[in-house]
């Protein structure tokens, strides 16, 4: 009985969620290496020729250089530096409208401006919002439907899918633990149907990759809902209610004071030469201080460096990394590079792709297995009777 019930829990929940799960799983896959591929095709606003003996010009300098290209409407709100000889410094600006439905309703305005980092020239200014990758992001977090429609469409999707998975491992085990029928949810058996074949597709590939992308689904999760990030702290805590980490204030000024800003990166570029990237943030509080987070390395945001600078007077206010971080907040720090795989590097990533992958057939599979044992078929009724069809065999 328990078996029929999780049967029909793992049918019905496929079915309704299984096209939201192929576009998230597909998206998924360009996701892990989008940055790879950016890359590939943007070779050409992301690196510039740095030259002999070429200095960093001033920050500031850079972000007046970008904001004038943009014009004074629109506002740069967040900068990524490279300390790496010969990439462009890019500067976005971004503004969205929570309650927004629909991709361009929520994402109101939304560019990338590449600057030259040695001569403040700059290289390119992207139309994000029209952006391919950025479009395959949002399709893959909110379905371009925004976050309070699509968001939550996505989220319950991936809810939906855990319960899948784990329905999915209780349908898997054998009724019979005999070795032969251990063997047919292991191993692939050649010489079978078409139908036994994609049946042994689903069961089979979602068994082996069950961990990875429980894994997966999970710190997705942790994005799409509150209390999904609190329960992952809460465990990884030890049972205990995680405490988010306190900001300090700046003294309070309506904008961030150039010099200081220079003097700050001008810093943050002597201590990490070879870090991968500086994250800026330029907040909307005036009393929220110069935040700069160093990735370490690249592609990985679990390994950084964060320091709170004082926006006008330039003072170090706080400073912690990756390894002042332990249980709820650790797990935290790393939820973005499990999802995505970037944890360990290109290994990781290509597992996050292959798992990403299985993910996406497995409602497809599952859909071929509810539709060749009749779903959407209706038995035809012969509207003749028996006695002519005996009639008709005799002639």
């Amino acid at each position: 009985m328990a078996r029929r019930v999780f049967f029909w829990v793992h049918k019905w929940l496929g079915l309704i969620t299984g096209l939201v799960v192929l576009i998230v799983s597909l998206t998924g896959c360009i996701n892990v290496f989008s940055d790879e591929l950016k890359e590939l095709f943007y070779h050409d606003r992301l690196y510039v020729e740095p030259g002999a003996n070429r200095q960093f010009k001033n920050f500031s300098v850079l972000r007046n250089q970008a904001q004038k290209a943009l014009g004074p409407k629109v506002k740069i709100s967040r900068c990524e530096i490279y300390p790496a000889k010969g990439r462009t410094w890019i500067f976005r600006a971004s503004l969205t409208d929570k309650k927004g439905i629909g991709y361009w309703n929520f994402n109101k305005y939304y560019y990338r401006v590449y600057v030259d980092p040695y001569n403040g020239k700059v290289v390119y200014v992207e139309d994000t919002r029209n952006e391919f990758f950025q479009l395959v992001l949002s399709l893959h977090r909110n379905l371009l439907l925004g976050d309070t429609v699509g968001g939550m469409v996505t989220g319950i999707s991936a809810l939906c899918f855990f319960v899948l998975l784990l329905s999915g491992l209780i349908l898997w085990f054998p009724r019979k633990w005999k070795a032969k029928a251990l063997k047919r949810g292991l191993i692939l058996k050649r010489g079978v149907s078409g139908k036994r074949l994609n049946y042994d597709l689903h069961n089979i590939a979602g068994f082996y990759i069950l961990i990875p992308a429980l894994l997966i689904c999970i710190t997705g999760l942790v994005f799409a809902f509150d209390w999904a990030d609190q329960s992952v702290q809460y465990i990884a805590n030890g049972g205990k209610a995680s405490e988010k980490r306190a900001i300090p204030l700046s003294t309070p000024n309506k904008t961030y004071n150039p010099e200081t800003a220079d003097s700050a990166i001008a810093l943050l570029l002597h201590i990490h030469p070879q870090a991968d990237v500086f994250s800026i943030r330029f907040r909307e509080k005036n009393t929220d201080p110069l935040d700069v987070q160093v990735r370490l390395a690249k592609n990985r945001t679990h390994l950084f460096q964060w320091y709170y600078f004082d926006r006008n007077n330039g003072k170090l206010l706080m400073k912690y990394g990756d390894q002042d971080v332990k249980g709820g907040e650790k797990f935290r720090s790393l939820n973005y590079d499990l999802h995505t795989g970037a944890f360990a590097g290109i290994p990781t990533k290509l597992l996050a792709l292959f798992v990403s992958l299985i993910c996406a057939a497995m409602p497809v599979t599952g859909f071929f297995i509810w539709y060749n044992r009749g779903g959407l078929k209706s038995k035809k009724r012969s509207n003749v009777p028996a006695v002519s069809i005996k009639v008709l065999r005799n002639l």
